[in-house]
């Protein structure tokens, strides 16, 4: 009776062993909830000679960037050389970075009244204009010392009917990041997004103000 009173006793103790181990695994994974993230900024002013005295009288469509299948997914890429990168479980972009961006791009330009019109698609008219460009890199850099916010971009203005490039606005930026948190390195890169679509509003700017 008692060799098999222990033996109850020892599969028992296993048992609730094994339903204690099996509730903290489910706990553990019930607490783990994706994070989304958003690149965003509203346009300001800060340079009176981005905007003419009136606006152009064109119409503009930003299309949709393009980006490698290395960025075409909501999860941020982390990279930790050349030749190594990862990809956060649990850190997602809301949208798309090519969708979100090329929105940002439509909403600055309108904000700041360059053009007569100033959208993503035109379904009734054709535009006199199009933006296009590459998303090249939108990613996290980290090391054993240092992290970094880095955004690579390529933005062309040209003709809608004829494909001609009449301007041409490159700019690879990476930002170290000594305080990093998730919110503000989706900050730090609409941040950059923003400083450099003003220089790439300037470039425009003064295209058409030569033409005059």
């Amino acid at each position: 009776m008692k060799i098999l009173f222990r033996k109850s006793s020892i599969t028992l103790l296993v048992l609730c062993g094994l339903i204690t181990i099996i509730l903290n695994i489910s706990c553990a994974t019930k607490t783990i909830r994706p994070q989304y993230y958003i690149l965003d900024y509203r346009p300001v002013l800060r340079d009176s000679t981005l905007t003419p005295k009136k606006p152009f009288a064109y119409s503009v469509q930003v299309s949709t960037m393009k980006i490698p299948r290395t960025f075409d997914r909501v999860s941020i890429v982390v990279r930790y050389s050349a030749h190594r990168l990862d990809y956060y479980r649990y850190n997602l972009w809301a949208i798309r970075p090519q969708i979100t961006i090329s929105d940002l791009i439509a909403q600055h330009i309108s904000e700041y009244k360059i053009f007569a019109k100033c959208q993503r698609e035109f379904l009734e008219e054709r535009p006199d204009y199009e933006i296009v460009g590459a998303i090249e890199a939108i990613e996290k850099f980290e090391s054993d010392s240092y992290i970094a916010a880095h955004l690579a971009m390529k933005l062309y203005f040209r003709t809608y009917e004829g494909y001609d490039d009449l301007l041409v606005h490159e700019f690879d930026r990476e930002e170290e990041m000594p305080l990093f948190r998730m919110e503000l390195f989706a900050k730090k890169l609409s941040d950059i997004l923003r400083e450099e679509t003003d220089i790439f509003i300037g470039k425009i700017a003064n295209y058409f103000e030569n033409l005059q």
